[in-house]
């Protein structure tokens, strides 16, 4: 954005209530509404996180799969299968992927693609120059791969094989076999984490390790209220609240009403704020 002025931007932002039976704006709409206010590179930012789903349409190209109309991609359906064929557009990590699939040498991997895909993602995103991004990315890739580790270990499959990376994080999640892998006295939430996996109700949990991202995301943006770190944060948090308004059992309800709540909290501007 031109001069860095955000407050236009995130005041234009919608107001959400709990009482909303659905969503007013789709996080499509909200991509829309930012590609109006944001420069290129700063869209460009925004897009890292719908990457995944570019991950997940190309892999269904490649198994020969009906593209999922529904995934709200950076690149559209067509682009993406002339790219599978000849990569030349796509982010570095992805061309890189496509590249080496068509090389004659290719090794097979041991692992399934989803897992080798998601891994060169989060290394892309953990080179980013947006301290945020990195922050976000290295926070998410270390959850992600301590459940993976956690269930590994509750249905005796190979850790080794399942956890990315090469961080010291995910080394110790692959030789430790201790019940916190010797990492809770770095890693403040690997308490939470451990204690949240104990819960027998998916949903329950699947929201309370939702809610850390969010904790995460406040903490990461503190008084930071009308920057381009709140933008991405904003768009993080409807990500999420948009997945659990697709709910449609009553339990999925009242987590999503707790989403709005907090979400609600979160986007109130008081008066002092105003022009």
């Amino acid at each position: 954005m031109v001069g860095g002025n955000y407050y236009c931007l995130i005041a234009g932002l919608p107001e959400i209530s709990p009482d909303d039976k659905k969503l007013s704006l789709s996080v499509q709409d909200i991509r829309s509404y930012l590609s109006d206010y944001l420069t290129n590179k700063e869209m460009d930012v925004i897009n890292l996180f719908f990457l995944p789903n570019d991950n997940a349409q190309v892999l269904r190209i490649l198994q020969k799969k009906s593209p999922d109309l529904e995934l709200p991609t950076v690149f559209d359906v067509e682009q993406l299968e002339n790219e599978v064929n000849d990569p030349m557009f796509l982010p570095p990590y992805l061309k890189n992927y496509l590249l080496d699939l068509q090389k004659e040498d290719h090794i097979e991997s041991n692992r399934l693609p989803e897992t080798d895909l998601s891994e060169k993602y989060w290394e892309y995103m953990l080179s980013q120059k947006n301290k945020l991004v990195q922050r976000y990315a290295e926070y998410s890739v270390n959850i992600k791969n301590l459940i993976t580790a956690l269930n590994c270990r509750k249905f005796h499959l190979d850790i080794e094989k399942e956890v990315i990376g090469s961080s010291h994080f995910a080394h110790q999640l692959k030789i430790s076999r201790a019940k916190d892998f010797e990492l809770s006295d770095d890693y403040p939430y690997i308490e939470k984490v451990l204690s949240l996996f104990e819960k027998d109700n998916p949903a329950e949990r699947e929201l309370a390790i939702d809610m850390l991202y969010w904790e995460f995301l406040d903490e990461a943006t503190e008084f930071k209220y009308f920057t381009f770190d709140n933008v991405i944060a904003f768009m993080l948090k409807m990500m999420i609240l948009e997945r659990w308004s697709k709910m449609t059992t009553e339990q999925g309800r009242k987590v999503f009403e707790t989403l709005l709540n907090r979400f609600k909290d979160d986007f109130k501007f008081s008066k002092e704020f105003e022009l």
